[in-house]
């Protein structure tokens, strides 16, 4: 699962498998309050609140080609993970990031830069996000092999709440597998390039127009038929440029993600999992998923 902040959900989305799946997903958003305002008050960021996602991939094999039209929709809300961190980080006696310098419930995401607002969203709102056309060619076989593609994303999303870029956008990229006895090790590596012109708003708030990506994992599958002897488990750290340059370090850093995704024998068309955050408060605090894949 992708990083869901904010500013990272209007870039075009990870080369896709190529499979007819849906998925959910919620993430939890939250940006310490002492790090809002920056560059002496010109730039103003605040995020605050949680995203509840639905994913559709809309797989069609052509030959050695295939086509992928993912689909997104998200509905942004206050929520209520953010006291239930609190209370954990309070039983743990550990700093909670912020959270009770912040309103309870709030949504608030929100980026200002000298007085300008680039987008900005205070209200619960269900939004239809940008739209992606990947083109895969895959090769190999389940034991070696990978695939290459390029994708497209329309601007079919808000610009200034941000669901959307407000632009078209490109990626091109690759995946590679191979089997190791009961292990599977993969990777998978990324460049965006964004369509966003100088007239887009997003542009004051970015100091290149391009982003590298880069996933790498390890897969272990469980043969049989009982719960733990059916249970399989792929542990994965994803890698993300930032385009941004805001004056916020926390975003302007690239951003690091572990994920953690389990699967189980008897029911092989279901995968559910968790990322978080691996240093850096670039990435969601938290978000889970869950997919079901044709």
């Amino acid at each position: 699962m992708p990083n869901r902040h904010p500013l990272l959900s209007i870039l075009p989305e990870p080369l896709p498998e190529g499979r007819t799946s849906i998925a959910v997903d919620a993430a939890n958003q939250f940006l310490r309050p002492d790090f809002e305002n920056a560059r002496g008050g010109a730039t103003f960021a605040r995020f605050d609140g949680e995203d509840y996602g639905l994913t559709l991939d809309f797989a069609k094999r052509l030959g050695p080609v295939a086509l992928n039209l993912r689909l997104r929709g998200v509905w942004r809300t206050s929520g209520f993970t953010d006291q239930i961190f609190a209370s954990w980080h309070g039983f743990l006696g550990t700093p909670n990031g912020g959270r009770d310098k912040a309103p309870r419930f709030r949504l608030d995401y929100t980026l200002k830069i000298d007085g300008q607002t680039i987008a900005r969203l205070v209200e619960d709102r269900a939004s239809f996000m940008d739209a992606d056309l990947a083109v895969l060619v895959p090769f190999g076989s389940d034991a070696g092999g990978g695939r290459v593609g390029a994708s497209v994303q329309a601007p079919t999303g808000r610009r200034d709440d941000f669901s959307g870029s407000g632009s078209w956008d490109w990626l091109i990229g690759t995946a590679l597998w191979k089997r190791l006895g009961a292990f599977r090790l993969h990777t998978q590596l990324e460049y965006a390039f964004l369509g966003i012109g100088d007239d887009n708003p997003y542009s004051l708030a970015m100091v290149k127009k391009t982003q590298k990506r880069a996933w790498a994992g390890i897969t272990c599958q469980g043969g049989g038929d009982g719960f733990f002897s059916g249970l399989g488990l792929d542990i994965s750290v994803a890698y993300a440029e930032t385009p941004y340059s805001i004056g916020v370090p926390r975003i302007d850093s690239p951003g690091w993600q572990q994920h953690w995704t389990f699967s189980h024998t008897r029911f092989p068309k279901w995968r559910m999992g968790i990322s978080e955050e691996a240093g850096t408060y670039f990435s969601p605090d938290l978000t889970v998923y869950i997919q079901y894949r044709m």
